[in-house]
């Protein structure tokens, strides 16, 4: 089974929840942010969480489910 990927990604003084390139919520801040994107990636395992960093470098990543995959870049 593929691992789905959501994003926790900066835009224009806010922050969006991407899976693909769909934006699933938009918040102002960026802990609720990450808060609404851990909430999907459980309910949709196995999946990843990508976090960045206002300057759009990956901060963290958040592994969640029982994958047999190869850990992701």
């Amino acid at each position: 089974m593929a691992r789905k990927v959501y994003w926790v990604s900066p835009v224009l003084g806010s922050w969006d929840v991407l899976a693909g390139d769909k934006v699933v919520a938009h918040h102002e801040r960026k802990r609720d942010a990450v808060a609404a994107g851990a909430r999907l990636a459980r309910m949709d395992r196995p999946s990843v969480l990508k976090i960045r960093r206002r300057d759009g470098s990956l901060e963290s990543r958040r592994l969640y489910g029982n994958d047999p995959l190869p850990r992701p870049d």
